[in-house]
């Protein structure tokens, strides 16, 4: 009896043992080594003596030997348990790992399609990224363009404000000048026409001009009738260059200010690149 219950630990550690090495390893060759471990002790539980017929000890024999029992057939039901788990485990981790496919052929059937469609999802799929590429670049020179867009009105205010500074200086000097032309009109006019007329015979024209322009007709006919035959033609027709000079250009400023005259100016005919000069005489 002592040697059954030394015996009974060393089973009990022996089907732990086996157990927790099939739990980690997880291979095909430990249930082969779990049954023979279970053989072994299925052996050893039949090579137990038999104990010796006494009167008196038979109570507490029967009563060793059923707990005896009892310890084996737990230990053999929780060995039995630890093996049906295992084995159902075994074929889950035996499965070979998926292999890539090395080719679209393999690919295409992985995913259930054939060759050629596969190579359509790849097309489109590249065209996408295309797509999304130019987009991405189409919306980086669109801001690109709303800078310098931004940038140019911000330029096209400052020359305007400019411009504006300008014209104010030059309406400004030009106010300044012409009453100084008027102040000295207002002189030549008070002035005997014989006496205004040898002054003007000695004036440069860009100072006579304007004051001749800015007299009075009748006071202007007096100087030019005590100038010089020759003298008096040339400030006609100076004045008259003049005159004719201010005309066109108050009719082309007149032109450009009025409604629609950008469009008339990129409608209007370009001339011949080829036209042919007249022959010189």
């Amino acid at each position: 009896m002592a040697y059954n219950l030394r015996l009974l630990p060393l089973i009990a550690v022996a089907v732990g043992g086996v157990i927790a090495v099939r739990a980690v390893g997880s291979i095909e060759a430990m249930p082969a080594f779990l049954k023979s471990a279970t053989a072994w002790a299925e052996g050893a539980e039949k090579a137990k003596p038999e104990p010796k017929k006494d009167a008196k000890a038979e109570p507490k024999a029967v009563g060793d030997e059923g707990a005896t029992e009892e310890a084996a057939d737990a230990g053999s039901a929780s060995g039995d348990d630890a093996l049906s788990i295992l084995d159902m485990a075994s074929p889950a981790a035996a499965k070979a790992a998926p292999v890539c496919a090395t080719s679209v052929e393999d690919l295409a059937k992985q995913a259930g399609m054939s060759p050629s469609e596969l190579q359509v999802l790849q097309s489109l799929a590249q065209r996408r990224a295309e797509l999304d590429a130019r987009e991405k670049q189409i919306a980086t020179q669109e801001q690109l363009i709303a800078t310098a867009e931004a940038k140019l009105d911000g330029r096209i205010k400052q020359l305007t404000d400019l411009k504006g500074q300008v014209q104010g200086l030059l309406d400004e000097a030009s106010k300044t000048g012409d009453q100084d032309v008027l102040r000295m009109v207002k002189v030549y006019e008070s002035m005997k026409p014989k006496d205004a007329a040898k002054v003007f015979e000695t004036l440069k024209d860009d100072v006579r001009l304007p004051i001749a322009a800015k007299m009075k007709e009748r006071n202007l006919a007096a100087v030019l009738a005590q100038m010089t035959p020759d003298k008096a033609r040339d400030l006609t027709e100076k004045l008259s260059q003049r005159m004719k000079k201010a005309d066109d250009l108050q009719n082309k400023l007149d032109k450009a200010t009025a409604p629609g005259a950008a469009n008339q100016a990129a409608n209007a005919p370009k001339p011949a690149a080829n036209a042919q000069t007249p022959p010189q005489k």
